[in-house]
């Protein structure tokens, strides 16, 4: 069994259990007696890894549980605890109120299904693109300032409440309403504000701390300037609220993510910054566990713990590997494995990265022109964890050219680029395999007809895996979704008609 199937597995065993019909994700320690059973953000994790292994079974127990504890406005009651009967009932601090990031995760991996599966249950009863649809339009009616576009922390934050102010990093889950803005038709400019308005705020977050690139666990809107600033004392978790802690350790990951899916040159910025301050707070540790990045900062980067977690490793570890830093990335695989293993930092690492990159130059389109196309296929020795070649790297890969109207984004066209190329990795995956692939694009005919200014254009670069039956049991390893590439089309017509 090779290290991500392992990981998996031991996640799997750990932390996944059964509560009458349905599944939930454990999120405490055995040895802590605590009555709290699971909570939303910890859920979304599980969902998200269910369906990238491509596991339906335990999606669908998993996606019961969040049906049955939904609250009266379509969203995941944010904890759950046990009664003195065993009955799950919502926990003691806000039980019924929602977390922005778990319905964000939730939402999700029921798009990603939609497109996996289509539908689930023994029956196909369960329909997911509805179920996505119905939590993407909750998450925007109740967790989102529909002034400032950007995330609140919870739909029990309301209109002249301080805790209307705040937004969470954790919620920046670029990626997540990229999904959202790609799937969910009826509100597809409002989730477009929403990313722009998240890496606006990163952006801003940069320039305060440019040596650091850190992000305190709360940012509040300042109501004059309109912009976010980090938290100054404690407004809602801890003293730390103003600090790089439990909540804003996910950004390398959550950012990354999406830089991984769209080459969003504005947020590689903070990225980069982020790498060199964690490369240099790596190089201090001393190995045994004892690992140079710890579990929390303040924000001009000096430390506030003598520990380390596998909850700000892990993200870390991602960043080196999406920039490629391989003397870094190297170094953090050695002390994670000697890390004492936690239920968020086992889960942050279990979200394993994908297996191939893509690479469209500037995203740009020119009509009629030639589009050179880079696609890497990683390898399986250099990633952390070790991919497992056999069930992991799909059997090929497709390409495909999409167009939607800004007035019936439902309404979506197609034309196939390239399909079966070579997904093989390097023998034994001690390095990367890159490819190169070139498309002629459509004249000014084609454009003519289909012009930019009312529709959106994207290359689509889908993984084809082997067709797992309905019912029948699925593959343990990760399978890897379909990557967008938008793409900005510019028309030449200085020839037209003659295209």
């Amino acid at each position: 069994m090779t290290d991500l199937e392992h990981n998996y597995v031991t996640w799997r065993n750990k932390y996944l259990r059964a509560y009458e019909d349905t599944l939930y994700v454990y999120y405490k320690e055995e040895k802590e007696g605590l009555k709290e059973m699971t909570c939303s953000e910890a859920h979304g994790y599980g969902m998200l890894i269910s369906v990238s292994k491509r596991n339906q079974q335990d999606f669908d127990g998993l996606y019961r549980y969040f049906a049955r504890f939904k609250n009266r406005k379509g969203l995941m009651q944010w904890q759950q605890k046990t009664d003195h009967h065993g009955r799950f009932v919502p926990g003691d601090e806000g039980g019924e109120n929602c977390a922005t990031d778990g319905d964000v995760d939730v939402c999700t991996a029921l798009f990603i299904a939609a497109k996996t599966w289509g539908r689930g249950g023994p029956s196909g009863e369960i329909d997911y693109r509805h179920a996505a649809t119905e939590l993407a339009a909750s998450i925007y009616q109740h967790c989102i300032n529909h002034q400032t576009h950007m995330p609140l922390i919870g739909d029990w934050a309301d209109p002249g409440d301080e805790a209307y102010l705040l937004t969470r990093p954790s919620d920046f889950i670029l990626s997540g309403y990229l999904i959202f803005y790609y799937e969910d038709a009826q509100r597809k400019e409002e989730w477009g504000k929403v990313i722009s308005a998240i890496i606006h705020t990163i952006s801003a977050q940069l320039a305060l701390n440019p040596q650091t690139g850190l992000i305190a666990d709360f940012l509040k809107l300042d109501q004059h300037s309109g912009q976010y600033y980090p938290a100054t004392k404690q407004v809602l978790e801890s003293e730390h609220d103003p600090h790089y802690n439990w909540n804003s350790c996910r950004v390398p990951w959550r950012i990354g993510h999406y830089y991984m899916l769209t080459r969003d040159e504005r947020v590689r910025p903070i990225l980069e910054t982020q790498a060199h301050f964690f490369a240099g707070q790596l190089a201090r540790g001393g190995g045994n566990g004892d690992c140079g990045i710890k579990a929390g900062y303040r924000l001009d980067g000096s430390c506030y713990v003598d520990y380390t977690d596998m909850a700000f490793v892990a993200p870390a570890c991602f960043l080196f590997w999406l920039l490629g830093w391989q003397a870094q990335l190297g170094q953090i695989q050695q002390e994670m494995k000697q890390m004492e293993a936690t239920y968020f930092g086992e889960t942050t690492a279990v979200n394993g990265q994908d297996v191939i990159q893509v690479d469209v130059p500037n995203n740009k389109l020119i009509s009629k022109d030639l589009l050179n196309i880079t696609y890497t296929v990683i390898g399986g020795e250099i990633a952390n964890p070790k991919f497992n070649v056999e069930i992991t790297y799909p059997n090929s890969l497709s390409i495909d050219f999409i167009w939607s109207d800004h007035n019936n984004p439902s309404n979506v066209l197609s034309l196939n680029v390239a399909s079966g190329l070579l997904t093989d990795p390097y023998p034994g995956g001690l390095k990367n395999v890159e490819h190169k692939e070139s498309w002629k694009a459509p004249n000014c005919h084609f454009f003519s007809r289909y012009p930019p200014s009312n529709y959106d254009f994207s290359l689509v670069f889908t993984p084809i895996y082997p067709t797992v039956a309905f019912g029948s049991a699925p593959n343990v390893g990760t399978a890897q979704s379909a990557l967008t590439v938008p793409l900005a089309v510019m028309v030449d017509n200085s020839t037209f008609p003659k295209c």
